[in-house]
């Protein structure tokens, strides 16, 4: 994934842009998942963009077609076939910066068959922050607990919010099945209402499987029959553990059917 683009220039060697953006994390992005080639939900992220742009106070004065051409410039100089492109927007001093760059998808099937194991955190999600729901360069909080939680044997890290509430992951959203109800943390939660999230809400309620967003205890988490988390990589996990609390996976569960459902649209 050597090439990227900046400011519509491709090249593999591009100047750092020293901007508030770099210096301060003052800035926005979206990550693209790249499946045999193609964006995949690429309108959802631009539109997500422009929204965080402007509570952000960032001009994103490229036509998200300009954007879409870049980003197929990128996947075909380096040959993606599966991965995931960044598009980040950062403040700059004259004109805000437009930065792509290209990563792997480490997310397999065979992940999703065996399932994943994840944890909660102690820190606490400020569900007040004017940051919380938009996807900002500021990560750093997300990044160390991810961390820890990594070096524990963990793959993820669920939050709860000042209330007490479930909110999210840091890198990922939340989904509990009991009973065959399908119930996620609400967006006033205190967390980043990801483009998966919204595509399997709306999914669900197309084919009439029970949905609920609403407010959510580590209680009910642990008296779950299913999880499962979302982001654009990953798009659909099971997860067979959180913390000491294991669940139930294969391809009988609601999870299983959910996905096979996602994978139609």
């Amino acid at each position: 994934m050597d090439y990227v683009c900046y400011n519509g220039e491709i090249s593999k060697k591009p100047q750092i842009p020293l901007d508030q953006g770099f210096l301060y994390g003052y800035g926005v992005f979206e990550t693209i998942n790249v499946a045999q080639g193609n964006l995949v939900f690429f309108n959802d992220h631009m539109e997500r963009l422009k929204q965080s742009a402007l509570v952000m106070g960032l001009k994103l004065t490229i036509h998200p077609e300009q954007i879409r051409s870049e980003c197929q410039q990128i996947i075909a100089k380096n040959a993606m076939e599966r991965g995931g492109l960044r598009v980040t927007l950062s403040k700059g001093l004259t004109a805000d910066n437009l930065l792509i760059t290209a990563r792997e998808n480490h997310y397999d099937r065979q992940m999703f068959e065996q399932g994943v194991k994840i944890c909660t955190s102690d820190a606490v999600r400020n569900e007040t922050s004017r940051l919380v729901s938009i996807k900002s360069n500021n990560y750093l909080e997300n990044l160390l607990i991810l961390n820890e939680a990594k070096t524990r044997g963990f793959c993820e890290a669920i939050f709860y919010n000042t209330q007490g509430y479930l909110a999210e992951g840091c890198m990922t959203n939340l989904f509990l099945i009991k009973n065959g109800t399908v119930y996620t943390p609400a967006r006033d939660c205190g967390l980043l209402a990801g483009i998966i999230r919204n595509r399997v809400i709306g999914l669900l309620k197309a084919n009439h499987i029970a949905i609920e967003e609403g407010h959510y205890t580590g209680d009910q988490l642990r008296a779950a029959d299913e999880v499962f988390i979302t982001n654009s990589l990953m798009e659909i996990m099971p997860v067979k553990q959180v913390d000491k609390q294991c669940y139930g996976i294969g391809p009988e569960t609601l999870t299983a059917r959910i996905d096979g459902l996602f994978k139609q649209t």
